[in-house]
This record gives C-alpha cells, sequence and structure tokens, in this order.
C-alpha cells in the first residue's frame, strides 16, 4: 500500500555544517541560513556539508525554518521526527495501520515509570502504551536502523515498556522506517550491545514490535510506503499476529 498523507511547502537548501545538536547552518542563494534540527541522532550518513536539504519556513528570531528531509537522489529521507509523529498520527486516524485496528489516541506524553511516552491509545476494551522510535540510518544492506548512537533514553524506554509488559498492560513500540531505500527493519545492536537483552525480552513477553515506512518526494509529499515493514532481530524475521 502506498498512500500521500499530506503536503508539505518546502523549500531548498544545501548543508554547510551542523552547529549544534539541533540546529545546522545551510546556505541557499549565495546567503547563510540557520535552521533547526528535530531529529538528535548523529545521522553522519545524512548530515554533512554538501547535503541537500528539504525544509519548512518558521517565524523564529533564532532559525528561519526546519528540516525536514534529506535529498537521496530520487527521494529523501525524512528526518524531521515532528513530522514523523504527525505522519503516524495521520495513518492512524485513517485506519490505515491494520495491526492497530480501531485505536486512538487517548493521550500524548504519557508518563510511565518517570519516563514520557509518546501515546497512551485505546480501543474501547484495552489500553496501549505506545513509543514512535526514528530509524533513518541504513545499513549497506537496506535495513532502516535504530539508533545510530548509544542513547539512554532509548534503551530505557524499551526497559520501561517491557516492565509494564510484564504487568500486565499492553505495550508496543512503532519505528518509523523514514529512509526510501529502506527495505526491512532491525535494531542496531552493533552500536549497542545492550540492546539484544531487552529486545530478546521484548520478544519473551510479545511486547508489540512494529515499523512504519514512509519518506519524502521532491514536490514536499509525504508518502506512507508500507504500513507493517519487515522486522529482523538477530537472524530471523518477527512476525507477530495482526
Amino acid at each position: 500500500m502506498v498512500e500521500v498523507l499530506t503536503h508539505l511547502e518546502v523549500q531548498w537548501a544545501e548543508i554547510v555544517r551542523r552547529d549544534s545538536r539541533v540546529t545546522v547552518l545551510a546556505k541557499i542563494d549565495g546567503d547563510i541560513i540557520r535552521l533547526h534540527l528535530t531529529n538528535t541522532g548523529r545521522l553522519n550518513d545524512l548530515i554533512y556539508p554538501g547535503a541537500k536539504i528539504l525544509y519548512t519556513s518558521l517565524s523564529s528570531r533564532k532559525v528561519v525554518g526546519r528540516v525536514v528531509g534529506v535529498w537521496l537522489g530520487k527521494a529523501a529521507a525524512l528526518i524531521d521526527t515532528i513530522l514523523q509523529a504527525k505522519m503516524f498520527e495521520i495513518a492512524l486516524d485513517r485506519r490505515l495501520i491494520p495491526w492497530l485496528k480501531q485505536f486512538r489516541i487517548k493521550k500524548k506524553e504519557v508518563a510511565v515509570c518517570g519516563s514520557r511516552f509518546d501515546y497512551l491509545l485505546e480501543d474501547g476494551l484495552e489500553e496501549m502504551i505506545l513509543e514512535l522510535k526514528s530509524a533513518v540510518y541504513l545499513s549497506s544492506d537496506g535495513a532502516a536502523m535504530y539508533p545510530d548512537t548509544i542513547s539512554i533514553r532509548g534503551l530505557r524506554h524499551i526497559e520501561i515498556l517491557n516492565k509494564a509488559k510484564s504487568m500486565g498492560k499492553s505495550t508496543g513500540i512503532v519505528f518509523i522506517a523514514a529512509h526510501p531505500s529502506a527495505t526491512y527493519f532491525r535494531p542496531n545492536f552493533e552500536v549497542d550491545p545492550r540492546l539484544i537483552e531487552v529486545f530478546n525480552r521484548s520478544l519473551q513477553l510479545n511486547v508489540l514490535i512494529k515499523s512504519i515506512k514512509m519518506h519524502l518526494e521532491a514536490d514536499g509529499s509525504i508518502v506512507l510506503d508500507d504500513v507493517d515493514l519487515p522486522i529482523k532481530i538477530t537472524d530471523k524475521i518477527l512476525s507477530q499476529p495482526d
């Protein structure tokens, strides 16, 4: 299934350098501008001098826009985590995600065990604590991967989801594979081997683990490519019941 979720008014620029964790300097028509970066991963394979980017305008004294995508030749990686979440919400509202069935958002930014999670979903019978993670790092064999650097916060999120599941709550994690060349998702155990243990525990507990693929087009269209991208953990393809 391929579905256009929305259209953005985008402009083009070229990266000069990343000047902080949340900003980049870019040039357009000879002028240097500062843009906001919502994705705090390393992004070394995407954000580098000379990379062509797409951004949306903002009214701010500190930045003139927000980086939404990185052009990769035929399409762009959607690196803006705010947009990734909004597109997930649109897909959920349009009932394009069959494995979430009748779930709807009950609450955003839910506090659980001292950490905040993206959503509390409900379907009238049960509630689910759900976390989104951005996966735009692409491996040489086409895997969208998370994380691209050690993330203490990300590790803790999965541990808490496991704990809540063991206590009888419904929990899930969705990896947004936002690279147009991604063919499947897998955790980046190479960057953080501690993930092996927590993901194994997630599988034992039957925590919902899914991946959704989307990307950005040159005209500003955000395309939903696959609502159930294959997931490979260790040497097996993870398949969970709908």
